[in-house]
């Protein structure tokens, strides 16, 4: 079995979707945060490594999981009922894994030979439970962390909730199909209780975990990765402005929204999620228009997330604003896709930045652009995230209670303190980033105990 030398080799065993710059950037932020350790080897779980091979950090190993686990198009197969025998299959497979382990020992390699199960037994440490990622029912593959706790406790390797954004709102609904929220908090508190390092990103998630595990141990509070995420340079950006025609003469507004942000606008005569959707679409396009019409302002749509199902391609939901408004000449939609790094060092540019997706707002303020938040009040991050260790909650709008007149109000004030806020947001940008640094402090501090504690060699870390 492999000891703790240099390279540190770091599974994260999690699917991040590369079309998502808002999921890319908390993966190179945890990149960064590993920084700390010395010389690392990582691999990511992938279900598309030919999509994602060009858009992942370069340094990365892509852990192609639809081959592996001898599955097809998992997870958007659009067959709900193959998609739960693949999420059974998946999980059968570790089990079986683990048995033959058990009796076997490294034997058991010759058996199930895949790349996947030669990862598990050579790489150092585990890290499952990303972003907000859930502690019992994991992503993609379904009650993953269950059975790689397991794994992970049969192979003695450590293995790590990482920045943890578990959402108690929706964590406790979806364990099987009779909604136990009893279960999943017996499962909760056994997995929170046999690994061997949390770490969460928002003081709710902390709650919300401490009180199912009642403060038998450490719960470590730090920050979202995505704060480290570092921007190109200034040469890139201009070279984008002028592909794209942005000009910065005028006052430049920035504005990224999703699909499921606006539909969650309240109406009495809207029932429905499109429904409501098409009617918080109609404000916003008002909005624009009257924010150009007051401030001669550019307005850009920059899309955060391009993802190809669900509504979750930022460019539709651009394009269905911008079909509505009076001043299209002076809207830009961006649909060529850019990197978390290009997306990052062009927000910089903007004067103010309007945004629902929450990593695109911390790219943002960590540019030192002003924003304004869109919310809603199942999604506590903006809160969390931005509004509690960023002090911006001034600035978080819920779009639930979406009145045009109240959100000029607000951006207009936003508009005025602007000046002010770029003085101080760096500084606070600052004590963030350290925070986030904070994961792969306690990352190498249990990686040294666990190693030298089992006397497998030492670490030079």
């Amino acid at each position: 079995m492999s000891m703790c030398v240099s390279p540190i080799k770091i599974l994260i065993a999690e699917f991040i979707p590369a079309f998502n710059k808002g999921e890319l950037a908390i993966l190179n932020g945890i990149l960064k945060s590993f920084e700390i350790l010395g010389d690392v080897e990582v691999a990511v779980f992938s279900f598309y490594p030919n999509v994602d091979k060009s858009r992942y950090p370069p340094n990365v190993k892509l852990v192609d999981i639809n081959y592996n686990l001898r599955l097809k198009d998992l997870p958007f197969n659009k067959s709900k009922l193959y998609v739960q025998f693949a999420i059974s299959f998946a999980a059968f497979q570790h089990f079986m894994f683990m048995l033959l382990y058990f009796i076997l020992r490294r034997n058991a390699l010759r058996v199930m030979q895949k790349s996947l199960w030669k990862i598990y037994y050579e790489y150092d440490v585990y890290i499952i439970c990303t972003d907000e990622v859930d502690c019992v029912n994991g992503s993609s593959l379904r009650f993953s962390p269950i059975y790689i706790c397991w794994l992970a406790k049969l192979l003695k390797k450590p293995i790590v909730f990482y920045a943890n954004g578990t959402n108690p709102y929706t964590a406790e609904i979806y364990l099987w199909r009779f909604h136990s929220k009893k279960l999943w908090r017996v499962v909760a508190k056994y997995l929170l209780s046999i690994v061997d390092l949390i770490t969460v990103r928002e003081e709710h998630t902390l709650r919300f975990l401490s009180g199912i595990i009642g403060g038998k141990r450490p719960i470590y509070l730090t920050a979202d990765p995505a704060f480290l995420l570092s921007p190109v340079n200034d040469k890139e950006v201009n070279d984008i402005m002028l592909r794209e025609g942005v000009d910065k003469s005028k006052l430049l507004i920035g504005v990224s929204v999703s699909y499921s942000t606006l539909s969650s606008f309240k109406s009495k005569s809207a029932l429905s999620p499109a429904t409501r959707y098409k009617l918080a679409v109609e404000k916003l396009a008002k909005f624009l228009d009257i924010m150009i019409e007051r401030y001669s302002s550019k307005i850009v749509f920059i899309p955060h997330s391009l993802e190809p199902y669900d509504y979750r391609d930022d460019r539709k939901v651009a394009f269905d604003i911008y079909s509505l408004m009076s001043h299209k000449e002076k809207v830009k939609v961006i649909v060529n896709e850019y990197s978390a790094e290009e997306l990052k060092g062009l927000m910089g540019k903007l004067d103010i930045f309007i945004s629902s997706r929450v990593h695109a707002a911390i790219s943002a303020v960590s540019m030192g652009t002003p924003v304004l938040v869109f919310s809603s009040s199942i999604d506590e991050r903006p809160y969390c995230i931005l509004g509690k260790i960023c002090k911006l909650n001034e600035w978080i709008y819920n779009v639930e209670n979406f009145d045009v007149n109240e959100l000029l109000s607000l951006t207009e004030r936003l508009l005025k303190a602007s000046h002010k806020l770029r003085k101080e947001l760096p500084m606070r940008i600052n004590y963030v980033k350290d925070r986030a640094m904070l994961n792969g402090k306690l990352l190498k501090n249990l990686i040294n105990s666990y190693y030298l504690r089992r006397k497998k060699g030492t670490c030079f870390l």
